[in-house]
């Protein structure tokens, strides 16, 4: 594993550290302070959130007061790509567990990731990063498949045994 590969990944798991504090404002800690006009968009945006009033305003709405009761985020299967000395890509999935304020039960969901690092001197800084979402297909297709009954997977395995030993005695008669 690459060096920088090694660091990006650290900032990943500094800024789940941060997602697991509650304390969202503290997100900026890892982005790159002196860039003049960070991007963001978050799967639920409607729209890119550009400049740092902006992703403010995302992070903390009401400083100090929280519209999520808990979140926890992990990201996963990050690949990192250098594409000049100061700037780095990665391409990654991110897994959010959510419980809003309120009557909802807590939500969850996976997303793809694609952020921009330039490196500072205290190191690898975000300074663009975007969520998508799994197409809706997809995401009904993967619902489909969590609702499987448990004893569906030995009863398919069954059946298709069953099936190959009629072709194969269907194939000794044929003979």
């Amino acid at each position: 594993m690459s060096p920088v590969q090694q660091e990006i990944e650290q900032v990943f798991r500094e800024y789940e550290a941060i997602w697991d504090s509650q304390q969202y404002g503290r997100l900026k800690e890892l982005w790159d302070a002196e860039d003049p006009e960070p991007f963001y968009l978050a799967e639920e945006q409607q729209d890119w959130r550009f400049g740092w009033d902006a992703l403010h305003k995302y992070w903390e709405p009401v400083p100090g007061k929280r519209r999520i009761e808990a979140i926890l985020m992990r990201y996963r299967d990050i690949h990192v790509k250098q594409i000049a000395p100061d700037l780095a890509i990665a391409a990654c999935w991110v897994r959010h567990d959510l419980k809003l304020r309120g009557p909802m039960k807590p939500t969850g969901g996976d997303a793809r990731v694609m952020a921009v690092f330039r490196r500072r001197g205290q190191g690898w800084r975000f300074i663009a990063y975007a969520e998508g979402p799994i197409s809706p297909l997809y995401f009904m297709q993967k619902l489909y498949e969590l609702n499987v009954s448990p004893d569906f997977p030995e009863f398919h395995r069954e059946v298709m045994e069953a099936e190959e030993g009629s072709v194969h005695a269907q194939g000794k008669v044929q003979r």
